[in-house]
Formats: C-alpha cells, sequence, structure tokens
C-alpha cells in the first residue's frame, strides 16, 4: 500500500511538472509574440504539449482525396494578388444573419474531432443558403464522428475528405451541442474549457479527461425528436477542391468552405488579428470551416471558425493572413453541394 501511495505521489508531481513546463513555454511564446511587431496578438491558453492530441486531429490526405474534383490550378492564385471581382471584406454571417449556424461555435472537448465538426458544420451552413434560409436546423457531427470508418479513428483523428465523401454516401442528420436536447442527434462529447479561467465553473479544462469515441447508433436516440432517422437524412453531392483563386467566388455564392492547416505551438496562444506562425513546434494538423475574408490594417486574411469552444482566439474564431498560404491553409479548400 505505501508502494501504491508513493507511485500516486510520484504520477501527481510528474503532471504538476508538466503542466508547469507547458505553461511556463507557453508564456515564453506568448513574449515572444507579443514582442515580434505581427499583427495577432498571443495570450495564455489551457494547451499544453501533453494534451494538444486531443484537439488536433485531421490526418494526411487520402487516397481517395483524389477523387475530388479540383477547379482551378494552384498556380493560378488570383486571389492573393487582389483580383478585384470580389469586395473587399465578406463575411457569410453578416450576409447570411438568418442561418444561425454560420455563427456558432463547436466545442469538440477532448476529441480530436476538427475534421468531422468543420465539414459537418460547413454542410449545415450550405443547406440554409440552398435552401434560401428556410431550412436552418443544426446538423450533427456524430454521425460523421462514430459511423464512418473511412474517416479514420474518431476521437482519435480522420480525414476531412472523408467526411466530404460520406456525406455524399450515407447522409448527415440533425443535432445540436452536447445537452441540447436539439435533433436526432445531439452531440456527445462534453464540452471543456481552452482558457485558463474558468470562473464560472461551466465546463472542465482542456487535457483534464480522455474522452473516448461514441458508438455508432443509426437512430434518433434524442427522445424529444420525433422524425424518423432516415427521414432526417440529408445529403449531397459533387465534392469539389478548390485553389485559392477560385475559393471566394464559390464562397459569395453558395456558403462556407473547410481548409486544412498546419498548427503550430504558437496557434494554441491566438487571441486576436490576423495569425501568422512565428515561433514554436509544429503539432499536427486541424480542419476549420472558412467563413470569409478581408483585410485589417493593411493585412489580407481568411476569416475562419475553429471548433475549441467560444473561449479560445475570437469567440472561436480567427483570422490568417492571406496570399500566403501560411500553414498550407491555401492547400486544401474543399465544398460540396446540398441535395435538398
Amino acid at each position: 500500500m505505501f508502494r501504491n501511495k508513493k507511485i500516486l505521489l510520484l504520477l501527481l508531481f510528474c503532471n504538476i511538472w508538466l503542466s508547469c513546463n507547458a505553461k511556463f513555454k507557453l508564456q515564453h511564446i506568448v513574449e515572444h509574440v507579443n514582442r515580434a511587431n505581427v499583427s495577432w496578438e498571443a495570450g495564455i491558453n489551457h494547451f499544453s504539449t501533453s494534451n494538444y492530441k486531443n484537439i488536433v486531429g485531421t490526418w494526411g490526405h487520402q487516397q481517395n482525396d483524389k477523387m475530388i474534383d479540383i477547379i482551378g490550378h494552384k498556380e493560378d492564385n488570383h486571389d492573393a494578388n487582389g483580383f478585384n471581382g470580389f469586395p473587399e471584406n465578406f463575411d457569410a454571417r453578416n450576409h447570411w444573419f438568418e442561418c444561425v449556424s454560420i455563427s456558432h461555435i463547436w466545442n469538440q472537448g477532448n476529441c480530436a474531432a476538427d475534421w468531422a465538426i468543420s465539414v459537418t458544420s460547413a454542410i449545415n451552413d450550405r443547406i440554409c443558403v440552398k435552401s434560401k434560409k428556410n431550412i436552418t436546423a443544426f446538423y450533427s457531427p456524430q454521425k460523421v464522428l462514430s459511423c464512418c470508418d473511412d474517416c479514420g479513428d474518431g476521437c482519435n483523428g480522420g480525414y476531412s475528405g472523408a467526411a466530404w465523401n460520406y456525406w455524399t454516401k450515407r447522409g448527415l442528420v440533425t443535432g445540436g451541442d452536447y445537452g441540447s436536447n436539439e435533433g436526432c442527434q445531439p452531440w456527445l462529447i462534453p464540452p471543456c474549457n481552452h482558457t485558463v479561467l474558468d470562473e464560472r465553473r461551466t465546463s472542465y479544462m482542456c487535457g483534464k479527461y480522455k474522452s473516448e469515441t461514441p458508438k455508432c447508433n443509426l437512430n434518433c436516440y434524442n427522445p424529444n425528436y420525433s422524425k424518423p432517422f432516415l427521414k432526417d437524412i440529408s445529403k449531397g453531392v459533387r465534392i469539389e477542391r478548390y485553389c485559392p483563386g477560385m475559393i471566394r467566388k464559390e464562397l459569395m455564392k453558395h456558403g462556407p468552405t473547410t481548409a486544412i492547416m498546419r498548427v503550430y505551438e504558437d496557434f494554441l496562444t491566438y487571441r486576436s488579428g490576423v495569425y501568422r506562425h512565428v515561433t514554436g513546434k509544429l503539432l499536427g494538423q486541424i480542419t476549420v470551416k472558412v467563413i470569409g475574408w478581408g483585410v485589417y490594417r493593411g493585412v489580407q486574411y481568411w476569416l475562419a471558425a475553429n471548433s475549441w469552444g467560444t473561449s479560445w482566439g475570437d469567440k472561436g474564431f480567427f483570422k490568417i493572413r492571406r496570399g500566403y498560404n501560411d500553414c498550407l491553409f491555401e492547400d486544401y479548400f474543399i465544398s460540396g453541394t446540398p441535395i435538398l
């Protein structure tokens, strides 16, 4: 028993040491960024190198991603050169303000589900836009996360291109946030807080627990939802990959799309402004939802939604420099067309 107590104390000491070491490192990154005279501001968040794997979940590109049609050519980068056929600023939240899903920020909790959430969220927005704002229900990432065998490994990560393809074959069903009792399949992963302080104690700190992937369920498990599962399914067609020179037209006409980006340690400290990588090691990739573009203090940017909750970044949103392919953000824009 004494031996077990010693082991527990040692583990506790190690966890405290790792946490303090991670916060010290992030504090150093924050100071570095805020002294670097760049267009964004950093701040202390709860992330550490011991828990980032729970939230950075997009894998590389699959072989079947080659089946996605490429619109335009990568080198035909009119967008970076300031193509004058578009407004200087565009924000889908304002353009289609009745589509509440565009402004919604998901909280993936301790589950590396960005690849499923961002794709589902973009599809949700496109369904609303194509329906001329008549369909405003939330669509749940839960079915994609738990049931798409070709997409990856659920909360351990996956392929966003495969998630788009899954929509065309198996479809999505409705569902709101964790505990919302909205739609057919509400999100099942508890939210967590991505900042150091959570004075209201409305969510636990990220990294404290690790979420397992919920089992696939091909039924509406929300007892308050009366619509049958099969009649709730929505599918899409024509999954297409866009170059930077074409994506703005697609976004402005049909709604948000997704992008894949590399995540470095300094991105974990993002608070506001136009992000570009300054310092810190590469942690992996995430998929985000692209909702617009603009210019901030002379710097062109993409406007995007993350899935780390509203306590991270600019209430869950962020800007990233446009025209320089920072973090390979401009390599992999994907969209699709809903079937109504």
